[in-house]
């Protein structure tokens, strides 16, 4: 697999929470004749609409040639490794909210330029083929304990450890 794409079913709050948020807003707007609160309606669910197709359709972490790249905001952001230039792979998480910690982050780092991507929408499974591919093609980098356990297709659900504090 040379392809890492999101999950839509793990974005189910994106697409069913957050527009019965702006449906409520809407439905309060027009009954109570205030055209600035229906505006923040519709804002609302163009909002998640564009939310949704850019997770359905542009956000990709791929083998693109001799690289790795990460693409999103339609496109319009890129962030590229040169696969020979590999050097670690690590997951970082950060503190989140109700003393919990964030989904961890694939962070890939090369001699000159990193690419970093939130896991949050995406299966972790999906990524053991792709750390596999990378393996075939550069050998030498190192994988931290936790996307080795991934590789190896270990139940990782249930780690919730800290990173130390991070460099970024």
């Amino acid at each position: 697999m040379t392809s890492v794409r999101p999950d839509l079913l793990l974005l189910w709050p994106s697409y069913t929470l957050f527009p019965l948020a702006g449906v409520a807003v809407l439905v309060f707007g027009i009954a109570g004749h205030d055209a600035v609160m229906g505006s923040i309606g519709i804002g609302l669910l163009a909002l998640n609409a564009l939310i949704v197709l850019n997770y359905a359709y542009f956000t990709e972490l791929r083998i693109d040639g001799d690289e790795l790249a990460y693409r999103t905001f339609f496109g319009v952001h890129r962030e590229r490794v040169p696969i020979g230039a590999l050097q670690r792979i690590d997951a970082k998480r950060y503190p989140g909210a109700h003393a919990g910690v964030s989904a961890p982050h694939f962070v890939a780092r090369g001699r000159a330029s990193t690419v970093k991507v939130n896991t949050k929408p995406y299966r972790l499974r999906d990524f053991a083929s792709l750390i596999a591919t990378l393996r075939v093609a550069n050998a030498r980098f190192e994988l931290d304990p936790f996307w080795s356990r991934v590789a190896r297709g270990e139940d990782v659900t249930k780690e919730v450890a800290l990173t130390s504090r991070s460099r970024w």
